[in-house]
């Protein structure tokens, strides 16, 4: 069938207008929704002007995904889907999503009820970007892609379990789908990112991304520490909804996931623009390493997205590689030698019992001479065993120190919340400290460290104008009586 004529056959009902819209409107912006709002009356010329409108990707696209409905039904979407890469749990999510659309019971006959305007509302709900054409993806398809993974049913709330089941699917679903054309993860793949793969870290993304809809206003340490993550994990199958409307605020608060659904079914049904590249966005959820050594990085897929993605805007572009054990000497003086005034970094730790962790360093590191830099954009983080994210308490400035006898992030002398000593054979952290609403980040305070890498963020910048400008602050020992915090004071020179 012409498109012209199956675009008029969508246009036929007050519902499919408005798939027709929101189709346009992802294709064409506004000035398409009008032409098909305007189209619902037969005007065959305006249903032409805006076919013609479309570039011939966009075309063609449109046109193989009615073809697969009309020659095979759901069973053609599956099989097409299964070889794009689509992980399990998000083909079910999918495959529910179209039983449900053609109103049949099996989603893979011939045809079964599956018509055009049921396949452009899944296209449009999956690809259509949200608010003010963000190239994020609204939260209406990842709710039917719940509902669909439910079975269809909807309106009772999204269960705990299946939400995510979701996340797992949408995460694995982008690395299997982008690796093949994504610059940024073939080269993590080349910096160690291939080898290092780890199914079980999907799974604390997930949790990760989670903790703030199950556990409202808790900080991420409150909830690893009184076992939130394992009761999630226990009762995954439980059945335990929450309120569709959570679930959508809680989306619109982690436009990550939007970026990933839109990307990923973007890549299923060709609806990608023309000509549009990684290189165009401006803050990618997987940065694009340079500079690396192969096999330099202890990283994996998951621990990649997850540290990015909680990175400032600016920082989410290009990681510059800049130490790793597994390629330079062990030592922390050849390490600060690569690491001296180069901006913002990542620090990464791997201890001798596969525990993973580390820090974001927001300003140069530099010899600290007992003082101390940075700022509260520094944060701490976890990837093994849990994933998490610990900012700033603002009860002190102690966040980065760096002296010949060790590098550390906050805490006090003795008590530091994430401590590497000179030979980079050791160190210790404690969760029992001021600046940072931390957990212990090993299994016992002090461990043994098999693996140290560091990444500086964005473009490398003059070093005259980092010595310039990294200044460490000193514990204030000339204040006369009245003029100084004592609680303060004592945090820097404990």
């Amino acid at each position: 069938m012409p498109f012209g004529s199956m675009l008029r056959e969508l246009c036929c009902s007050a519902f499919a207008k408005k798939t027709g819209e929101d189709l346009a409107e992802q294709y064409l912006g506004e000035s398409g929704k009008t032409f098909v709002g305007g189209a619902i009356d037969g005007n065959n010329e305006l249903v032409n002007n805006l076919f013609g409108a479309m570039s011939g990707k966009q075309q063609l696209s449109v046109q193989n995904v009615a073809s697969m409905v009309q020659s095979g039904g759901g069973q053609e979407i599956r099989k097409h889907a299964e070889n794009r890469g689509l992980d399990p749990a998000l083909l079910d999510g999918l495959m529910g999503m179209v039983k449900g659309g053609g109103g049949g019971d099996s989603g893979d006959g011939a045809g079964g009820g599956l018509n055009l305007g049921s396949v452009m509302q899944i296209i449009g709900g999956l690809t259509n970007r949200g608010e003010g054409g963000s190239g994020v993806a609204g939260s209406d398809g990842f709710m039917q892609l719940i509902q669909g993974f439910a079975g269809g049913s909807g309106g009772e709330g999204a269960s705990t379990g299946n939400i995510v089941k979701i996340l797992l699917g949408l995460c694995k679903s982008y690395f299997n789908v982008k690796g093949g054309s994504s610059p940024a993860i073939q080269a993590w793949d080349s910096a160690g990112a291939g080898e290092n793969q780890n199914d079980g870290n999907f799974l604390n993304w997930a949790l990760s991304i989670i903790r703030d809809l199950l556990f409202p206003g808790k900080k991420p340490k409150q909830i690893i520490e009184q076992g939130g993550d394992d009761v999630i994990t226990d009762d995954i199958d439980s059945g335990d909804k929450k309120d569709d409307g959570d679930v959508k605020g809680w989306f619109d608060g982690h436009p990550e996931i939007g970026k990933m659904q839109k990307d990923v079914f973007d890549d299923i049904f060709d609806t990608t623009d023309d000509g549009q590249t990684e290189e165009d966005d401006p803050a990618p959820i997987i940065p694009t390493p340079t500079d690396f050594e192969e096999n330099c990085s202890c990283l994996d897929n998951a621990s990649i997205l997850f540290i990015n993605t909680n990175l400032l805007l600016e920082y989410r572009k290009n990681w510059r590689f800049l130490y790793s054990t597994k390629t330079k000497d062990r030592s922390l003086s050849e390490m600060m030698s690569s690491i001296c005034y180069k901006g913002p970094t990542i620090l990464v730790v791997k201890d001798t019992e596969g525990n993973m962790f580390g820090a974001h360093a927001s300003t140069s590191w530099i010899d600290t001479d007992g003082g101390w830099v940075g700022n509260g954009e520094c944060f701490i983080f976890s990837i093994q065993p849990k994933m998490a994210i610990f900012h700033s308490t603002g009860k002190d400035e102690n966040f980065q120190l760096c002296t010949s006898d060790c590098l550390a992030m906050g805490g006090t002398p003795g008590n530091f919340g994430l401590k590497l000593d000179a030979d980079l054979t050791s160190g210790s952290s404690s969760g029992n400290i001021e600046t940072f609403h931390t957990i212990q980040l090993s299994s016992s305070q002090s461990f043994e460290i098999d693996h140290v890498e560091v990444w500086g963020l964005g473009p490398e910048p003059d070093m005259a104008t980092e010595r310039a400008n990294t200044k460490p602050r000193r514990p204030n020992l000339q204040t006369r009586g009245g003029d100084v915090d004592m609680l303060d004071l004592e945090s820097q020179i404990m």
